[in-house]
């Protein structure tokens, strides 16, 4: 192929949707393992960076690996195979796969991940739940909340179950409570329960929901649906399998852009039945 694209050219397409500038400040968005200069010969979207999906891109001949969760949220000390990261860092590093993430920043944009759940779940007149970190993108930020026809909460978690696929939620709030102002928050957002109150969202669908979170927002009278960690995210494979082969169609690049197929949700679900 002539003119094959550089590694930069596909992760400056990916920051028109996602720029960094969108991203938390604690969030290590961007190049994780590699380099931008090299020439492009493959992507693999997956949703995070597992040895199962490194090998994937390696069987698809792909020397990028575009995830949403970052490989690295701490210093290493070593690279080494003692941790899943180093393992995966090290491994990248042998097989030629660069890895770039974007993180928050594709969670907050617009089109993004929270758009994206909103509209899965029917809600109408979205807006951001947080304020945009970048004032050039008003219609961005954490979270949405808009609305859906006036229901119950255990109704509309039935819906959400539904919508998603889900063999297992979670729920926080009395099942007849009145529903119609909703917030959603990919990812870990139950620490949010306060901004969705303030919001006007009588529930917050989200994931990874602990314990003390649910007391308080018992007791500060907003409910709580958790999908988990996966389902609300795992929607950009696709999405972003999709946009970069559109980038790739006006470059004959579109196939050699694969969706990962390995990612799984870790969690199993067992129903004990009644105690004896």
């Amino acid at each position: 192929m002539k003119n094959m694209p550089r590694i930069q050219d596909a992760f400056d397409f990916l920051e028109k949707i996602a720029p960094a500038s969108l991203a938390e400040e604690w969030d290590p968005v961007g190049i994780q393992v590699g380099s931008l200069k090299e020439e492009l010969h493959g992507v693999l979207v997956s949703l995070d960076v597992t040895e199962t999906a490194l090998w994937e891109a390696v069987e698809h001949d792909c020397n990028l690996l575009v995830t949403h969760h970052p490989l690295f949220f701490k210093p290493l000390k070593r690279l080494d195979d003692r941790t899943p990261v180093s393992r995966c860092a090290r491994l990248a590093a042998q097989m030629g796969v660069n890895v770039v993430s974007f993180h928050t920043n594709l969670d907050a944009t617009e089109r993004g991940l929270n758009d994206q759940l909103a509209g899965r779940l029917g809600l109408k007149a979205l807006k951001p739940l947080l304020p945009s970190r970048d004032p050039r993108r008003p219609r961005a930020g954490l979270g949405r909340i808009g609305r859906v026809a006036r229901t119950n909460l255990a109704k509309f978690a039935d819906a959400v179950g539904k919508r998603l696929a889900l063999e297992h939620l979670r729920f926080v709030g009395d099942p007849k409570r009145p529903v119609e102002r909703v917030a959603v928050m990919t990812g870990s957002g139950g620490g949010y329960f306060q901004e969705a109150k303030a919001a006007g969202a009588d529930v917050l669908v989200t994931g990874d929901v602990k314990y003390h979170p649910a007391l308080d927002a018992l007791a500060e009278g907003i409910a709580l649906i958790d999908i988990g960690h996966f389902a609300g995210e795992i929607g950009m494979v696709p999405w972003l399998a999709a946009e970069l082969r559109r980038w790739g169609r006006r470059r004959g690049f579109a196939k050699r852009i694969f969706a990962s197929e390995s990612g799984r949700d870790p969690f199993r679900f067992w129903s004990a039945g009644p105690a004896r």
